[in-house]
């Protein structure tokens, strides 16, 4: 795809509404008419990052800020850029970092017995669903 290549005759439409001002009673739906002709692909494009950035900004970004490893790469999918999770390991890592070695080691413990439990959990599952099958 050519991210230069020039758009032409190109009008999405939105309905929106729209009030004179935050709070106001007063409110008139309109049906927006954005013109593209002119941008390239690359320009549109920037245009949507832009607001997706935004989402993650205010989203995960800032809830997750004291997970976040500086220099680091999050990766977010762009149909739901509020929702992005970011990468479990690097998320581990910057908790482990934040503790001192003896809480790692502890928190490193509680962790590997809730996976035995779940082990032991998933296994007791298929025990049950085999036989329901031998009996249904």
């Amino acid at each position: 795809m050519d991210m230069n290549e020039i758009i032409k005759d190109v009008t999405l439409t939105k309905v929106c509404s729209i009030r004179p001002f935050k709070g106001s009673d007063d409110v008139k739906q309109v049906t927006l008419a954005v013109k593209y002709d002119g941008l390239t692909i690359s320009d549109i494009l920037s245009k949507a990052l832009r607001q997706d950035i935004i989402a993650w900004q205010n989203g995960p970004g800032r809830k997750n800020f004291d997970k976040l490893v500086n220099g680091s790469t999050v990766n977010v999918n762009a149909s739901r850029p509020g929702a992005t999770a970011i990468d479990p390991e690097t998320a581990m890592v910057a908790k482990l970092m934040t503790m001192t070695p003896e809480e790692q080691q502890e928190y490193l413990n509680s962790l590997a017995k809730k996976a035995k439990g779940a082990e032991k959990t998933e296994g007791t599952e298929k025990v049950k669903t085999k036989i329901r099958k031998k009996k249904g």
